[in-house]
């Protein structure tokens, strides 16, 4: 009778088990069934990895390389571990390399749940908040498949998480802040800087919410985390080490890049010739597209030129991207402004693909099968509107709404907006994987709000 009243107790533990269990075992069954390169440029990613399996260390831009584009002067922390894992284990193949982001995403679910503990009083809100990430279509799909989002949004979460153990003093759930979590929190997100460029829109916001949330004890901090080094405590020191050699790494990227090429991220023909360059079909999709936008080659000039690019998808997509400059050349219709941009982003682009799937061969759910998910979003943004306290007992849900919205106005309204005035093709590089890095603070703010005035703290 004991045992059943333990097992009762604890059924948020059991669902939440049943669920990670389902999702996982989904994430299998997409890595032993979907077809290698249909996935997001999986194949990218694949030859990327492959490449450094065979090394030691690095790898240089070479013939084996070019398809692939430039391979140096970028983040290259997930191809270098994907790599050196699959040498370990003797395969580089698709499969193999889809087993180890399965993986992460395990790893992923195990520290979601650790924030959810954290954050979220009530039982029901963790397993609503558990529900949600573990049937987001789009997720699973990208979590079984070979793609350095996977580690990116790994080490957000990570990120997240340990901020916010940081700041947990603040939220009244620890005495002190602890230099360890201080310290893990800048590894995770240097390390994120070290994985894909897309973390330098979300570093300065994670940086904007720890230094505005600890600004009158900054200084009490710094003394406690000098006071551990010397302490002799090894573990401290351990992660400091940790620390000063991911600076130094981020600096041998980002700094010689900023210092030699004049940009944190060069572009290819920075760094290799034009026609090395062109071998890479997404730079050769984009050159032939920019020279027709530029007036240096006829229509019927780029549409022949579009010949050059190798994948049959990028032709057809470049040859897309010319017909939209054409008709915006031929009627100069007025540009968006950014909020209906971004209006539209959502609605057109963010939700099927975010709930549905896009890749090289999509299944994006039609606008019927969209209401329920718009009519969540909007409900949970109502309630917390309604419902959020300016008193200082929600600072924790104030700094995870601007992680997130401050994530959502970089990626959308500036740099796909950013994009759109430039190509003047309204849905040009919009995914919503790309929300991925901050899907589970959005997802503990919808779980919060949704049953927040329904519950009084209970479980």
């Amino acid at each position: 009778m004991a045992a059943i009243n333990r097992i009762t107790q604890r059924w948020d533990l059991w669902i939440t088990l049943l669920l990670g269990a389902y999702f996982i075992g989904r994430l299998f069954y997409f890595a032993f069934t979907v077809g290698p390169g249909v996935p997001p440029d999986e194949m990218t990613h694949i030859g990327i990895a492959r490449l450094y399996a065979e090394t030691l260390f690095g790898i240089e831009d070479s013939d084996a390389s070019l398809r692939y584009g430039l391979v140096t002067h970028q983040p290259y922390l997930y191809y270098f571990l994907m790599g050196k894992a699959a040498a370990l284990l003797g395969s580089a193949d698709y499969t193999t390399l889809r087993v180890l982001n399965i993986g992460l995403a395990l790893v992923f679910l195990i520290v979601a749940y650790r924030l959810s503990l954290l954050v979220l009083k009530s039982r029901l809100m963790r397993v609503l908040f558990f529900v949600m990430l573990t049937n987001t279509l789009m997720f699973s799909f990208l979590s079984a498949s070979v793609n350095y989002d996977n580690l990116t949004n790994l080490l957000a979460l990570c990120a997240i998480y340990f901020l916010v153990r940081y700041l947990c003093p603040l939220f009244g759930h620890l005495d002190s802040a602890r230099p360890a979590d201080l310290l893990l929190f800048l590894i995770s997100t240097m390390l994120g800087l070290l994985t894909k460029g897309t973390f330098l829109m979300l570093a300065p916001i994670f940086a904007a919410v720890w230094l505005l949330s600890r600004r009158r004890m900054l200084l009490m901090d710094m003394q406690q985390l000098v006071q551990g080094i010397r302490s002799g405590k090894g573990y401290i020191r351990s992660l400091t080490i940790v620390a000063l050699l991911c600076v130094v790494a981020n600096l041998s990227l980002y700094g010689v890049n900023l210092v030699r090429y004049g940009h944190i991220v060069p572009g290819c023909a920075q760094v290799l010739t034009h026609e090395k360059c062109m071998e890479n079909r997404i730079y050769a999709r984009n050159w032939v597209v920019s020279q027709y936008r530029l007036g240096k080659l006829s229509y019927m000039e780029a549409w022949r030129a579009t010949e050059l690019i190798r994948h049959p998808g990028d032709i057809a997509h470049a040859r897309r991207l010319l017909n939209n400059a054409r008709q915006y050349k031929m009627a100069k219709p007025e540009n968006l402004n950014m909020l209906d941009y971004m209006h539209l982003v959502w609605d057109q682009a963010m939700k099927p693909s975010i709930f549905g799937i896009q890749a090289h061969r999509s299944m994006l759910r039609s606008p019927n099968g969209l209401w329920a998910y718009g009519l969540t979003c909007f409900a949970a943004l109502l309630l917390m509107v309604r419902t959020i306290r300016f008193d200082g007992s929600d600072n924790l849900w104030l700094g995870m709404t601007a992680v997130v919205f401050g994530y959502y106005l970089f990626l959308v309204g500036y740099y796909n907006y950013t994009g759109y005035l430039q190509h003047h093709a309204l849905l040009l590089g919009v995914q919503g994987r790309y929300l991925f890095h901050v899907l589970v603070p959005a997802y503990l703010l919808m779980a919060e709000f949704l049953l927040r005035p329904f519950l009084n703290g209970g479980g």
